[in-house]
């Protein structure tokens, strides 16, 4: 550390010493307000140094150090080589260490003229004095004369009414701990600096922590801090924060805590003991989510309040991206919500394991004519909420209400309808949006722990009900998320269902996932049995292409030809013969392909048989 002698030199010029951490002697140390021609430590050492503006300020705060006993003091200024960035760096990260070890601070107001205009100093809106005020254990103030005013003690009242800063912390009573993150933030609401990134750097001491300075990196910088500080406190009011800047869960500015000087910590009995975790996606913590509107908004509640607020904790809006009840972005960041926890039923709303998106580097563009996402009036949000539930959802996925459903899911008691069978019928909630085809219910439902694929003896395939009406998307997704390609429902399998209705692109997508040709239904019956008896020449094709056997039998011991002869499907007779398939073979009743189609009086379909026996 670098400390300036107080006495001059025999050349008349002021010293500087370099000591080792071990070696430092007593020291004072300046406060005070940068101004045009500050001494620096590259001409400290010139003659000319005398002939700078601030030379003069130098100079008295030396005169005073040495009046009171003291051989060293350090000012910023001059003490620091602020061409090495190295050096720049350890002294911002150990700024606060060095006036809190000083064994006095001398608070130069260079805009006071007199006591009357205390207060109105720039001294006390500038970012960097904020730790020189609180860190050092005696600050005495002196005016643009160097006349004493009195100190942080004698002033305490003052000095608390034009930073908002609790008197208790000038007088010592309470340390820096004894006060939220949020409470703390708020300190520096107004306070200004000439780099935005210093914004952050100046509150380094304040909280605690270190950091690397990255000059460039803008607000960037004080969004580090907040990731930095989460590593060391768990304090949830540093989300307690209003700004019309939408980059995410972190603040962007000191400003932003400006109303935050009332909010304290509060941690209810059941909280979970489960500390914060940063990722490059974002913040991860458990929260208690209200559901309260469409899209996704709903209100997390927080482990702070006001300081005069009883159960009443502090809940912020955000929105469910993806409807998974597992990532949130923040919205409606100029409000924040007093929860009254007597209106709720806890064990409906758990805490869950939740991330908040973190903070965009570049601001996000909102166009003008987006309105920010709106709760449900409260009449209706009490209706939905407290109707019967099971009831309730089973009708908002029958009615495609997609809010309705994330909203009712808010709900723990919920959950458990996701994994098993509905009704009467062994419906799934599952496979009732699968039917319809309603993808973005599927993928809610999927996402909130529905069963993809459920016991051949409990429920409806979601696969198959989507296979059934054609749902190619819906069939994807339902893939993609794991479903079984042979899993049988009501004696059928999607493929089956597929084949029977036709739909061919359904039939190649299950084909080509790996079903298999030969599956057969109650009465033997196979795909092709399906796709020829209903007049589905593609889908015969395709199935003939993947191999699918012509000589497969049913119950009664038909074949595939039996059924497309009987329903006069000339062209997928045509097909199977030149499969292969055999126009003589005989069924139960011992009677031909050709015996069918004469008694549905199929001509054509009759002359092609003979044609080919």
């Amino acid at each position: 550390m670098r400390l300036l002698k107080t006495r001059e030199s025999p050349t008349g010029m002021f010293e500087i010493i370099q000591f080792a951490d071990n070696e430092i002697p007593p020291y004072s140390i300046l406060s005070h307000t940068w101004e045009q021609e500050e001494v620096t430590f590259q001409n400290i050492s010139q003659t000319h140094a005398k002939d700078m503006l601030g030379y003069e300020k130098l100079r008295q705060c030396c005169a005073k150090a040495k009046d009171m006993g003291y051989e060293y003091t350090w000012i910023d200024t001059c003490c620091i080589d602020k061409t090495s960035s190295a050096e720049l760096s350890e002294a911002i990260n150990s700024m606060f260490r060095y006036y809190q070890a000083s064994s006095a601070c001398y608070a130069f107001l260079s805009d006071v003229p007199s006591k009357k205009s205390f207060a109105e100093s720039k001294w006390f809106t500038r970012g960097w004095t904020l730790q020189e005020l609180i860190a050092p254990a005696t600050v005495i103030f002196f005016d643009e004369n160097w006349e004493e005013l009195g100190t942080k003690t004698t002033l305490q009242k003052s000095i608390s009414e034009c930073t908002r800063i609790p008197e208790s912390i000038f007088s010592g009573e309470d340390g820096l701990d004894t006060f939220g993150v949020a409470q703390r933030m708020s300190w520096a609401a107004e306070r200004e600096t000439t780099r935005i990134e210093d914004r952050a750097y100046c509150l380094l001491g304040i909280f605690g922590v270190n950091m690397p300075l990255l000059y460039g990196e803008r607000e960037n910088a004080f969004i580090r801090l907040q990731e930095e500080i989460m590593r060391v406190c768990e304090d949830h009011s540093l989300f307690a924060w209003r700004s019309s800047d939408t980059r995410g869960i972190l603040a962007t500015s000191p400003a932003a805590f400006i109303e935050s000087h009332d909010i304290v910590q509060f941690t209810p009995s059941d909280a979970p003991n489960s500390p914060f975790t940063v990722t490059s996606i974002g913040v991860h913590l458990e929260l208690r989510i209200l559901g309260i509107g469409s899209g996704g908004l709903a209100l997390a509640i927080l482990h702070c309040k006001k300081c005069h607020g009883k159960d009443t904790p502090i809940a912020i809006y955000v929105r469910d991206t993806l409807l998974s009840m597992e990532r949130f972005t923040r919205v409606r960041t100029t409000e924040l919500e007093d929860i009254n926890l007597n209106d709720l039923t806890l064990s409906l709303y758990p805490p869950r394991k939740i991330c908040l998106q973190a903070s965009r580097i570049m601001r996000m563009r909102v166009p003008k004519d987006e309105l920010p996402p709106i709760p449900y009036p409260e009449t209706y949000l009490r209706k939905l909420m407290r109707s019967n539930q099971r009831v309730a959802l089973h009708n908002a996925v029958e009615q495609r209400l997609l809010d309705n459903v994330w909203l009712l899911l808010t709900r723990a008691d919920l959950e458990p309808c996701l994994k098993r069978p509905w009704d009467n019928h062994n419906r799934t909630l599952l496979a009732l949006a699968a039917a319809n085809g309603h993808n973005s219910m599927v993928k809610l439902l999927l996402k909130r722990g529905a069963a993809v694929d459920i016991d051949e003896s409990s429920g409806q395939s979601a696969l198959s009900r989507a296979a059934q009406r054609g749902h190619l998307e819906t069939c994807k997704i339902l893939l993609d998320e794991g479903a079984n390609i042979d899993t049988r429902d009501d004696g059928m399998y999607p493929l089956l269902w597929a084949a029977e209705n036709g739909h061919q692109a359904i039939v190649e997508l299950l084909l080509n996932a790996g079903a298999n040709t030969q599956a057969q239904d109650k009465s033997d019956k196979t795909a092709l049995f399906m796709a020829a008896e209903r007049g589905h020449k593609a889908v015969v094709k395709l199935l003939l292409e993947e191999g699918a056997n012509t000589e497969a039998r049913d119950k009664w011991d038909r074949t595939p030809i039996f059924l497309a002869a009987e329903h006069g499907h000339e062209a997928i007779v045509k097909l199977l013969l030149d499969a292969g398939a055999k126009v003589n073979a005989k069924d139960h009743w011992k009677r031909t392909p050709k015996y069918w189609a004469t008694v549905g009086k199929h001509t054509a379909v009759v002359k092609l048989l003979q044609s080919r026996s």
